[in-house]
């Protein structure tokens, strides 16, 4: 009767011990997407926005997420999203991605109170310095360059030709 305890405690060991490393769990993220916008002036620097589940409230929880976030070396400012009732809370944060990138984002979180937050997702926006161009207007879009050949046009201001055509 006493050989079913130790074997089954032999087994829990092995079981749990094959599961991801904490560092590959803490940099593993479900779902990540990277965006990147065309600038022209400034330093370029990128936003991140971390779906986080596990949060339970938005004191303790988002502050504790938010403080966490800030105190990585190159996070200018972190905000933190959670309503009650919501599965899932967010942080949008702003950082310069030559001095950290989203993994150690995603690590300081997944550090905190014993594991309990989770990031399934992540949305990374990327600001790409390029030099500027005359006459090519670029969007966030990259659907190549594009010129405007006709000259300006100026419109006509309508509401004061409605209050001319009243006067009248």
């Amino acid at each position: 009767m006493k050989k079913p305890l130790p074997l089954l405690s032999i087994l829990l060991m092995v079981a749990c011990s094959h599961g991801p490393s904490a560092e590959q769990a803490a940099t593993t993220v479900a779902n990540r997407t990277v965006e990147e916008v065309v600038i022209t002036t400034g330093e370029p620097m990128a936003t991140a926005d971390l779906t986080i589940g596990g949060m339970s409230c938005s004191m303790m929880c988002a502050g504790m997420i938010k403080g966490a976030l800030a105190k990585v070396p190159g996070v200018s400012e972190a905000v933190v999203d959670y309503k009650d009732g919501d599965e899932l809370g967010h942080a949008k944060v702003t950082y310069d991605p030559a001095k950290v990138d989203d993994a150690q984002l995603v690590g300081a979180v997944r550090a905190l109170a014993d594991g309990q937050y989770t990031v399934p997702a992540i949305a990374i926006t990327k600001q790409v310095k390029q030099a500027p161009t005359s006459g090519v207007k670029t969007g966030g879009k990259d659907d190549g360059p594009t010129a405007s050949l006709l000259p300006e046009v100026r419109m006509p201001n309508l509401v004061a030709m409605l209050m001319a055509l009243v006067r009248i």
